[in-house]
């Protein structure tokens, strides 16, 4: 842990005039109401990439986006439906907040390329390749096999590029990332991960992953999970200073330009003793909780909720990261990465 002066500048003033796009909130329809809408509010976040579904098939899919489509038109146009670029500046311009669709998985698509343009019209814009486990594209990160990409893999990398769809390697195995990164002729994102040099863990990613990904324009984004952060994660609770050393790692491995928001913070309403359970029984590998389901360890203290978004920028700030980085890091460099992916001026 390093530390540094006191910032020159407030780094809640800056919070505030900064557009903020979370790369991953995961927060269930059910728990869209007014409560939830108020903490994306105190959050101060321009744009967020919500996962739409997780692992679902294709009626699935349809039917979750057009949910939230009708949810959020209930809200007055606090919350609208993005779907470039120009919408988070919009976003920015009125105090609204753009939401864009994204899936954790491509089980919607199975082996039929034709449903991704589809759901592309349904505003589709970021897409995991896969989640933890072996689809038609390829190896999840919970595969011990890590197989790589399929034939239908690639081509689906090739849609995705040609439509200008964000592919999101956050779940994918070392092997379909490394060779997604290598084929794609467009800039890839981890949205939200954890890194190997502190927790090794196939659901984190590698060093080499990461300069990968950064020298073909990608971006990284920092899951906001204990136990992804620090070995010590799920023995105890650690602080948003957990979270800053993992961003010092990256920093120093690629540089402040690939490194993005990505918190992969749902609505808390949503964690149960029930719900970790199953998540740990299907996925052992993900070390989002241990045996005891202790879920006041799933995330360091204070950053817990989708409202908390601005304890990173605070934690930031606290370590020395100037004002400009800070902007990049909350939003600006997401913005850049967007543009080159969707083929739109940042």
């Amino acid at each position: 842990m390093s530390t540094a002066p006191a910032p020159s500048f407030d780094p809640a003033a800056l919070h505030r005039e900064s557009i903020v796009f979370n790369a991953l909130d995961c927060t269930p329809l059910s728990w869209a109401d007014e409560t939830y809408l108020g903490k994306l509010a105190a959050s101060g976040v321009t744009a967020f990439n919500h996962a739409t579904i997780v692992s679902q098939g294709y009626d699935a899919a349809v039917a979750s986006i057009v949910g939230w489509q009708r949810r959020i038109a209930e809200t007055d146009g606090r919350i609208f439906q993005g779907r470039g670029l120009a919408d988070v500046r919009r976003a920015k311009e009125d105090g609204s907040v753009a939401w864009f669709v994204g899936f954790e998985d491509s089980k919607p698509i199975g082996d039929e390329l034709w449903r991704l343009e589809a759901l592309h019209q349904l505003g589709l814009r970021f897409l995991g390749l896969t989640y933890q486990n072996r689809n038609f594209a390829g190896d999840g990160s919970g595969e011990t096999a890590n197989g790589g990409l399929s034939r239908f893999g690639r081509s689906l990398v090739r849609e995705c590029n040609r439509l200008g769809i964000a592919l999101d390697l956050s779940h994918t195995g070392e092997r379909s990332t490394l060779e997604t990164i290598e084929l794609s002729q467009k800039p890839v994102l981890v949205t939200h991960a954890g890194l190997t040099r502190f927790v090794d863990s196939p659901r984190n990613k590698s060093d080499q992953v990461v300069r990968e990904l950064a020298a073909r324009g990608g971006a990284f984004g920092l899951a906001a999970k204990s136990g992804f952060l620090s070995p010590d994660g799920l023995k105890g609770p650690t602080g948003p200073e957990v979270f800053a050393d993992n961003i010092d790692h990256l920093v120093q491995l690629v540089g402040i330009d690939h490194v993005i928001v990505g918190t992969d913070v749902g609505d808390e309403r949503k964690y149960s003793k029930e719900g970790m359970a199953r998540v740990r029984r299907l996925y052992p590998e993900i070390p989002i909780v241990d045996d005891s389901l202790n879920l006041d360890l799933i995330h360091p203290v204070g950053m817990g909720t989708p409202a908390d978004l601005p304890v990173i920028t605070e934690a930031l700030a606290r370590r020395g990261y100037a004002a400009d980085d800070l902007r990049k890091v909350l939003g600006g460099n997401l913005m850049r990465v967007l543009g080159d992916i969707w083929d739109e001026e940042a």
